[in-house]
């Protein structure tokens, strides 16, 4: 005899099931939880394994994790459209491979590895009980690491171009990150040589590795340095004929417009025989396109100057002894960043 089954009917609790589906909650709580499982698929190493042409747990696939669960995690990648099984074994979906691209992965790492640390204590940044630079900071060498792979993709084309145009054979570049900046753009300039300058010590170790797997060593050198203290840089700093400056100088309007002006300055005095400074600098637009409103709630949290439009930074190059005399920008791809080319005013 089969069991009846009872249809429980409750419209009131229709109605609040109903309001949770339309506040995309559930979108919003499988979002986050898909991000970790792709985050985990690469750090687990499985993701290698795939790529590998190996395809099968026995073959394996699941090396390195958990018995039990290895299984359990293909089977929730396959809900989620990420994996599937073909021709008698696993395979990244097409979904799969485009959340597992380069660009897709670190923009990912940004908001997940390296800003983490930031977003899990929220609360206690927006109620004063952590502060950030004491209790709570990013990790530098993570940050560093996938703002090169970006880096590499979106904003060496730039700087190629923009200091071939005016004969530059040595870059600085301060706030270097992860060095994927010059090494790039030393590998597609065999001319060219460069040294790079960062505050993390994190980053400045993950710069020298990436310029040891390039072969580009012995032209890129790297130093552990304060952006915003030229006064201190080492001599082959000084000795650069062209300087970029990436994602870094909108730190400053937390301490006013005029901060800017003056380290603007103090990197005139300090490289007077530089024929370029290049400024790259985010446009933040206020808006939820392509993670604009991400990226203004990690400025907000980290306590950092807010990125500008660019009507804005045209003002600050104004008063300062750099004169802008190119922008570039990209109207439709990458990170909404400008460059700007200065150069000493006549």
């Amino acid at each position: 005899m089969e069991p009846e089954l009872v249809a429980l009917r409750d419209g009131a609790q229709l109605d609040i099931w109903q309001d949770f589906r339309l506040s995309t909650m559930p979108e919003i709580i499988s979002a986050m939880n898909l991000c970790h499982a792709v985050f985990a698929l690469v750090d687990t190493g499985v993701l290698a394994n795939l790529r590998a042409g190996r395809r099968l747990p026995e073959n394996g696939l699941l090396d390195g994790v958990v018995d039990g669960m290895g299984e359990g995690f293909l089977t929730y990648l396959r809900m989620r459209g990420v994996v599937e099984v073909r021709d008698g074994g696993y395979s990244l979906t097409r979904k799969g491979e485009l959340l597992t691209g380069d660009v897709a992965l670190a923009r990912l790492g940004i908001y997940l590895e390296a800003y983490g640390p930031v977003m899990s204590r929220m609360s206690d940044l927006l109620t004063g009980r952590a502060t950030y630079g004491a209790d709570v900071e990013r990790r530098g060498g993570p940050l560093a690491r996938h703002c090169a792979t970006l880096f590499s993709v979106f904003h060496t084309p730039v700087l190629v171009r923009a200091m071939r145009g005016r004969g530059v054979r040595t870059v600085l570049d301060v706030g270097c990150g992860g060095g994927g900046l010059l090494v790039d753009a030393c590998l597609a300039d065999e001319e060219l040589t460069g040294v790079g300058l960062d505050i993390s010590a994190d980053a400045v170790e993950e710069a020298r590795r990436l310029a040891g797997r390039a072969g580009v060593a012995d032209r890129v050198e790297f130093v552990v340095g304060d952006a915003f203290a030229p006064h201190t840089w080492p001599a082959a700093a000084r000795a650069a004929d062209g300087m970029c400056v990436v994602s870094a100088l909108h730190e400053l309007f937390r301490d006013g417009e005029q901060a800017v002006v003056d380290v603007l300055d103090a990197y005139r005095a300090t490289l007077p025989d530089a024929r370029i400074v290049l400024v790259g600098e985010p446009e933040i637009r206020y808006d939820a396109k392509d993670n604009d409103d991400d990226f203004f709630l990690i400025h907000l949290l980290t306590g950092q100057g807010m990125p500008r439009e660019r009507a804005e930074w045209l003002r600050v190059f104004d008063k300062s002894e750099l004169e802008c005399r190119r922008i570039y920008h990209r109207p439709e791809a990458g990170p909404r960043v400008c460059f700007y080319d200065l150069a000493p005013r006549n």
